[in-house]
């Protein structure tokens, strides 16, 4: 299956042991998206909890006149728990559908607000456990409580209702310091994240106005589980390339889908990953290289569920 006809390697962006590789796709303009973002903003989007509030489910509802782009881990907060999207999705226009979300707050159960944008996506390791935990037919939902807890532990932060959105906006002041030294450039659709030369992810998205959207908020998903130092390390483009070649060349296994989009997993290779498509164009792609492990604490908290509230 080919998902990317070609892309380019744009000119690296470092800061301290982090480096940012930009990729450009060919320009597409056969498929018109709208995104949350703009949704909320243009009152073109509604979110709503079930009749029944369900942990695992949300209501949206797409007013627009174009399918509606919801992305992997992308979280929005209010209603009665804050939430991240399960999966890429794509939701026909004027229509509405019920979505599966995780959790991302486990210590409230109550009506907050109504549901808003959120400025953060799914952390890179609990974006890791959601993609093992599915491929291992576990827990999704366990997954994500247990690497936000090991998010709150591994940064000595601990947040009343153990809100990803918390953790994220105590780590703020360290990760605006990278968003400084990371900005977009013209045609970028897609982003390689290294720390200490080593690659730990890749994303491309249809087109480089989608992906502006979601650049800072990538950026951050990788860096606030990161040691951050001040090594040096070399660049090398070449084995860059091998990770994306060989993501690329790996089985694609069909999935179940949800809306409009068709979905694939990634088989096999260094890491996990999924490839939504529609009309035969990508739409979103995602490849995170690394494995899952936890903290000791982490380890009981999976074993004895009734420390859970």
């Amino acid at each position: 299956m080919t998902v990317i006809a070609s892309y380019e390697l744009m000119e690296s962006q470092t800061h301290k042991n982090v480096a940012v590789i930009p990729i450009k796709t060919p320009i597409n303009h056969n498929v018109d998206l709208l995104t949350l973002k703009k949704g909320f903003e243009l009152d073109l989007v509604s979110v709503k909890e079930c009749e029944h509030s369900t942990v695992n489910t949300i209501i949206v509802e797409n007013k627009s006149v174009v399918p509606l782009l919801l992305v992997d881990g992308e979280e929005i907060v209010g209603g009665d728990q804050n939430r991240i999207m399960d999966a890429s999705i794509l939701i026909a226009p004027q229509s509405e559908m019920k979505v599966p979300v995780n959790c991302t707050e486990h210590g409230r159960w109550g009506f907050k607000s109504e549901f808003k944008q959120s400025e953060h996506i799914a952390n890179y390791r609990t974006r890791l456990a959601k993609h093992h935990a599915f491929r291992s037919n576990g827990s999704v939902q366990q997954a994500v409580w247990d690497s936000i807890d090991e998010l709150e532990t591994s940064r000595s932060f601990s947040s009343p209702t153990q809100a990803m959105s918390e953790s994220y906006e105590n780590a703020k002041a360290d990760l605006d310091e990278f968003l400084d030294a990371f900005s977009v450039v013209e045609g970028q659709s897609g982003i390689v994240v290294l720390i200490d030369g080593e690659v730990r992810g890749f994303e491309v998205f249809l087109n480089s106005e989608i992906y502006r959207e979601y650049h800072e908020k990538i950026i951050k998903s990788y860096l606030i589980n990161a040691e951050i130092t001040d090594n040096v390390f070399t660049i090398n483009n070449d084995a860059i390339n091998s990770v994306i070649d060989n993501a690329l060349n790996e089985e694609f296994e069909e999935a179940k889908n949800e809306g409009l989009e068709t979905r694939f997993e990634i088989k096999g290779g260094d890491g996990v990953g999924s490839c939504y498509t529609y009309k035969n164009e990508l739409v979103h792609m995602s490849y995170l290289v690394g494995s899952v492990d936890y903290t000791e604490k982490i380890k009981k908290l999976i074993i004895n569920d009734d420390v859970r509230t």
